[in-house]
């Protein structure tokens, strides 16, 4: 994932997420007072209710008639004598006669008390359910206020995002640019340099000659090493590559060949230990592989130093007694421009073999101490494994 896609991710979680919960805070509020209001609503038309029982009550004690009836729809209403006993009811709830309004989950209770008796009434309790199907309207008018909210925090976020990045995504394509530009100015001077070396009369040369013209060789392979690099970095997607059938044994002795001089230069015992294996890959893809990860075992590795290659079937693998890597860094090394606090470098070798192992499907172990080396494991994959006719 590129710098900027994280960078604009991690924007967009921390911008939508807080003003998610400041939503959820102003929507919860929004709710309790809306709950409320109908709390308060229902109340008073439970208030009214108990006054329009009382004038009934009122009436039928004026018309000294008991046989009274109290039915309305929507409502429940008991009737109790001033020591609390039931005189009517239309409903088996216990009542709480210390309060005046109370609720059970969604039962509210409205407990009246009647100044002037009639019939024997002391107390008259109204019932009612709040209405789950206005509260559900409550929760749905959020929810589409909250997803429009959230659509239009998402565009204005996008647009922040996109306004505070331009200048950065200006400065990164104006940096590919000048790598590009660079990387493809370096090619020609360096195969000079590399062509004029291998034609170079050797012979007769004295040993503080000899020293000067490998110090030379190493040089412009070292320079050649971060050309391959630049270049893959700056033009993998314009560059066709070819997989197909490569002796991985041949290749690694190629390269221990190529990097002959600066391997004797740092005195370095190299030894290997090469089976026959053959992957299916790209070929300059495989060296990349190769010369970042032998190119790093000689540059880390202490003078008079030991290297020891392995090839078999299954991995390949490079181990150094050199500086090593601390665990906390070897999180980091594989990422592009991480590896470089490690001594001088671009970081980008490291990112370079993790990018080309992915796409191959091959496994990287790294096994490493500080003062006491470090070892690259690759795992070849078996589906990729071609056997020798």
């Amino acid at each position: 994932m590129q710098a900027t896609t994280k960078s604009v991710l991690f924007f967009l979680v921390v911008y939508l997420g807080s003003m998610s919960i400041f939503g959820t805070g102003i929507g919860y509020l929004y709710y309790s007072d809306q709950k409320n209001a109908l709390i308060e609503e229902m109340r008073s038309g439970m208030r009214n209710k108990a006054i329009s029982i009382n004038s009934r009550l009122e009436y039928y004690h004026e018309m000294k008639s008991e046989n009274f009836t109290f039915y309305d729809e929507g409502y429940g209403i008991a009737l109790y004598d001033q020591n609390k006993q039931l005189i009517a009811s239309t409903f088996d709830d216990p009542i709480d006669f210390s309060k005046l309004f109370y609720a059970n989950g969604l039962d509210y209770y409205l407990v009246e008390s009647i100044f002037k008796e009639y019939l024997g009434v002391k107390y008259i309790v109204i019932k009612q359910n709040l209405s789950t199907e206005k509260l559900n309207g409550i929760l749905k008018q959020i929810g589409i206020i909250a997803l429009f909210g959230f659509c239009f925090l998402l565009f204005v976020s996008l647009l922040l995002s996109k306004i505070m990045l331009y200048p950065i995504k200006n400065l990164i394509n104006t940096l590919k640019t000048f790598m590009k530009n660079t990387t493809h100015e370096m090619n020609t001077p360096i195969s000079t340099i590399l062509m004029s070396y291998e034609h170079m009369d050797k012979t007769n040369l004295t040993e503080k000659q000899f020293r000067a013209l490998s110090r030379i060789d190493i040089a412009a392979k070292t320079l050649s090493g971060l050309y391959n690099d630049l270049s893959f970095v700056s033009f993998h997607n314009y560059i066709k590559y070819e997989d197909c059938p490569i002796d991985v044994e041949e290749i690694v002795l190629e390269r221990i060949r190529y990097m002959d001089t600066l391997i004797h230069f740092k005195e370095i015992d190299i030894q290997y230990d090469l089976q026959h294996k053959t992957i299916n890959m790209d070929k300059r893809k495989l060296i990349l592989v190769i010369d970042n990860l032998l190119s790093n075992a000689i540059k880390f590795s202490k003078k008079n130093g030991k290297i020891k290659i392995v090839l078999t079937e299954n991995y390949y693998s490079i181990k150094d007694n050199g500086i090593g890597i601390s665990k906390e860094n070897q999180k980091k090394i594989f990422e592009r421009f991480e590896s470089s606090h490690i001594q001088d470098g671009f970081g980008v070798g490291l990112d370079i073999v993790n990018q080309i192992c992915k796409e191959y499907a091959i496994d990287i172990l790294l096994d490493s101490e500080v003062s006491k080396g470090s070892e690259f494991k690759l795992m070849w994959p078996t589906q990729k494994i071609l056997r020798p006719a």
